[in-house]
């Protein structure tokens, strides 16, 4: 695979990174701000050869280097000198047993009815 065209990230160095919230995935939940590199990966994204970065303060959270490097400035007016951390929320099922719902769910019609059956993420 040929290299980026963009300049390779140097492990070590720090990049703003965004606030990422999921309402179904809380516990992958963090809050951005600066995070030192720790991993330089190269892959493909949009068909071309493209930087990824893993940072050390977000474990398991990959990052495309240039989406994050036009974003540079916007983030930085906005973090600062805050660092990234994880911000998880306890995740819990969409609809679960005993919830009271209208709609169909599973095959079955409810209307406002209590929910009898798995956990709906």
């Amino acid at each position: 695979m040929k290299d980026p065209k963009t300049k390779k990230p140097k492990v070590g160095d720090d990049i703003y990174v965004p606030t990422s919230m999921s309402i179904s995935n809380g516990s992958r939940d963090v809050h951005g701000g600066l995070a030192k590199i720790s991993v330089v990966d190269k892959m493909i994204s949009g068909g071309e050869p493209t930087w990824f970065i893993d940072v050390e303060e977000l474990p398991n959270h990959g990052f495309n280097y240039d989406i994050l490097m036009e974003r540079q400035e916007e983030l930085k007016e906005r973090f600062g000198n805050e660092r990234a951390y994880p911000d998880p929320d306890i995740d819990t099922p969409w609809i679960e047993e005993g919830d009271i719902v209208s709609g169909t769910f599973n095959g079955k019609e409810y209307n406002g009815e209590k929910y009898h059956g798995s956990d709906i993420w």
